[in-house]
Order: C-alpha cells, then sequence, then structure tokens
C-alpha cells in the first residue's frame, strides 16, 4: 500500500519522510512538491472545509506547470458530499487532466453510475463525509479492483484507520495528521508495519495450506 503524506517545509523531516518510503500529497498552492512521487489534490476538500467557494486557477496553473516533474495521479475536481453534482463535474474536468485522473466517489453516488463513468478515470479516490467513508470504502476497493483500476482512500491518519485500509485492500492512502506530531507519526509508522506483519503471517500460513 502506499503512502501519501502532505507537505512540510522542514528539511529533517523530509528526510525522514523520504526514509519511510512516503510520498507527497501536494495541493495547488503547494507547488511545487518537496518529495516524490506525488500526487494533485484539487483542494476542494479544503475549501469545503474553510466554507469557502473552490477556486480552480491555482489548480490549473498545477496542471500547466508539472510537465517536467508529472504527478502519480490527480484527484478530478469534485463537490464534498456532492452526489451527482460531484459526478457532474469531475466528467467535466477529466478531459482536461494530462495525467492519470481519479474520480472522488462522494456521498450520493451509486455503484451503477460509478463504474458507468469508471473507463474515463485512471482510478478511485474515496472521499466523502467521514461516516459513509468508513461504510462503504470497500465496495469502492472492490468497484475499482473489478475493473482493473487502483482505489485510494483520503484522510487515512490514524493508526486504526491504517490498519483498516490495508485490511479492505486499498492501493493507497493520504494524510497530514503524522505531521502534527512526533506520537502521530509513530503511530502511523507502526501501524503500517503491524499490517506488513499480518500480511506476511498471512502469506506464509497461505504456503502451508
Amino acid at each position: 500500500m502506499m503512502v501519501y503524506i502532505g507537505q512540510t517545509a522542514s528539511k529533517a523531516l523530509i528526510r525522514r519522510l523520504i526514509g519511510y518510503g512516503f510520498g507527497e500529497c501536494v495541493q495547488p498552492d503547494e507547488w511545487p512538491p518537496r518529495r516524490h512521487p506525488w500526487f494533485l489534490d484539487n483542494a476542494a476538500y479544503r475549501a469545503w472545509a474553510n466554507k469557502e467557494e473552490w477556486n480552480p486557477a491555482p489548480f490549473e496553473y498545477v496542471l500547466g506547470a508539472c510537465k517536467s516533474w508529472p504527478p502519480d495521479f490527480v484527484i478530478a475536481p469534485d463537490v464534498v458530499a456532492g452526489g451527482a453534482d460531484s459526478m457532474a463535474l469531475s466528467l467535466s474536468w477529466v478531459s482536461r487532466i494530462p495525467y492519470p485522473a481519479y474520480l472522488a466517489v462522494q456521498d450520493g453516488m451509486t455503484e451503477a453510475n460509478v463504474a458507468a463513468a469508471l473507463p474515463r478515470f485512471a482510478g478511485l479516490f474515496v472521499g466523502g463525509s467521514l461516516p459513509w467513508k468508513i461504510r462503504g470504502a470497500h465496495h469502492w476497493v472492490n468497484l475499482a479492483h473489478k475493473h482493473g483500476k487502483p482505489c485510494h482512500i483520503g484522510r487515512v491518519g490514524t493508526a486504526r484507520r491504517v490498519r483498516w485500509a490495508k485490511r479492505i485492500g486499498a492501493d493507497s492512502i493520504d494524510s497530514c495528521l503524522p505531521l502534527w506530531a512526533e506520537d502521530k507519526l509513530q503511530g502511523f509508522v507502526r501501524a503500517l508495519k503491524d499490517t506488513q506483519m499480518e500480511l506476511g503471517v498471512a502469506q506464509c500460513g497461505e504456503q502451508h495450506i
């Protein structure tokens, strides 16, 4: 499972995150990235959380500026918990994104509608409200994999959620929580190691079945 952590200006912390193999989640106003690999968020969640209208200009600027340092993927513009409105917005943008574009699934979307749109996208990004995400993320992971595409889950910062994301088969996750304090970073890293050990034990057991 690939991990992307938000951006930090601390050189010491950057070295540690690189050592852990963590990529970077970049907001448009944080261009350029400080680590590689990286993916581009569209900042819709940040605008929603701050009760602000989303401004597409910084997002468009980065799409044009990152040709020499392309992202792993880009989250197509979306509407948090926006259902059909979010789907319509993402579909209106996908042809304008010259990199692998992920469709953000949101509260109110159905598996049938997402499956119909999925051929136009490189993967799925599980967004939405937290209760909705926790309740249904495994369905979106399964749907993406059924279509041969990866599934990323956003805002997976606690140890418990890291283990959950690994258990349901997420291909990648992101969070800024490990940047907040040393204990949060250490708990995050331990959870990742725990899931790797659990996976190793499972695989070892399967060899003897």
